[in-house]
C-alpha cells in the first residue's frame, strides 16, 4: 500500500505543471496573469497597442485561459481561423493553443485592425476591441458608430465597450 502511494506521488509530481507553462496549467493563477502581463508589453510596445488594453482584452475574451473556445474563436485572445491566416504564417491548430503565439499573433491581427481605423479616421479603443471581438465588417456595417454596437454582456468587455481602456488592475 505504501509503495502504491509512493507511485501515485512520483506520478503526479512529473505531471506537475512548470512554471513556464503556468498560463496554459492555471488560467486563473496570479502568476499566469503575471506571466501573461510580462508576455504582452513588449508585443504592444512594437505594435503601437495600449498594453493595460491589451490585458484587458486577454480578460475579457479568454478569462485567461488559453484554451478557451468559443465557436470558432481560440484561445487567449479568441482568434478564429480566417483572422490568424490573414496576419500569420504559422498553422493555426497547434499555433492558436500555445499562449504566446496566440498574444503574438492577436496582437499582429489588433495593429492591422488599428492601421485600417486610424486610415478611416475612426480610431478609437473602443471600436478596435468591438472590431475584434464582433468582426471588422460588424462594425463597419454600423458606420464606426458605438451607439449601434450591441452592448457585451462581460464585465471586463462592457467596460471596454464603454470606453474605460484600463478596466483591469495588471499585475505588479
Amino acid at each position: 500500500m505504501r509503495r502504491a502511494r509512493l507511485a501515485v506521488l512520483l506520478v503526479l509530481a512529473g505531471c506537475a505543471p512548470r512554471a513556464d507553462r503556468a498560463p496554459a496549467d492555471f488560467a486563473n493563477a496570479a502568476a499566469a496573469r503575471r506571466q501573461v502581463w510580462e508576455a504582452l508589453q513588449p508585443l504592444a510596445a512594437r505594435r503601437g497597442l495600449d498594453p493595460a488594453f491589451l490585458y484587458a482584452l486577454v480578460a475579457a475574451e479568454s478569462g485567461f485561459d488559453p484554451r478557451a473556445r468559443r465557436g470558432e474563436a481560440r484561445g487567449l485572445l479568441q482568434i478564429k481561423p480566417g483572422a490568424w491566416q490573414a496576419v500569420s504564417r504559422l498553422p493555426y491548430e497547434g499555433g492558436v493553443w500555445d499562449w504566446r503565439s496566440n498574444l503574438a499573433v492577436g496582437a499582429d491581427g489588433l495593429a492591422a485592425t488599428k492601421a485600417y481605423l486610424e486610415a478611416r479616421g475612426v480610431f478609437s479603443y473602443p471600436l478596435l476591441w468591438a472590431a475584434h471581438h464582433y468582426g471588422l465588417a460588424y462594425v463597419e456595417a454600423r458606420g464606426f458608430d458605438m451607439g449601434r454596437v450591441e452592448r457585451p454582456a462581460n464585465r471586463t468587455a462592457a467596460r471596454l465597450w464603454a470606453g474605460d481602456i484600463h478596466p483591469l488592475e495588471p499585475p505588479r
